[in-house]
């Protein structure tokens, strides 16, 4: 029982980091750029000494399309700005 509960805890932190991922991708921060990155590549050692991937496959779904998503986006404001500033 409580096992459940400490998954529903982090199943809800990785989705609010998800959400913050979106929402600072859409305005071209470079934050977005570094949470797609971090949802795609962070990897964990187990005790085995394995090496796994942090985030289930979904999230790092995610965080390609967030990677992705910031990189337009941030392209694009800065076009923009450079646009802006020869006018």
């Amino acid at each position: 029982m409580i096992r459940n509960n400490a998954s529903q805890k982090i199943d809800n932190s990785t989705r609010n980091y998800i959400y913050t991922g979106y929402l600072t991708a859409i305005f071209g921060g470079i934050l977005g750029l570094v949470i797609g990155w971090d949802l795609m590549k962070k990897r964990k050692t187990l005790i085995t000494g394995e090496k796994v991937f942090s985030y289930s496959l979904t999230d790092r779904q995610h965080g390609a399309r967030i990677l992705i998503l910031a990189g337009i986006c941030f392209i694009l404001l800065l076009t923009l700005t450079i646009i802006a500033l020869d006018a």
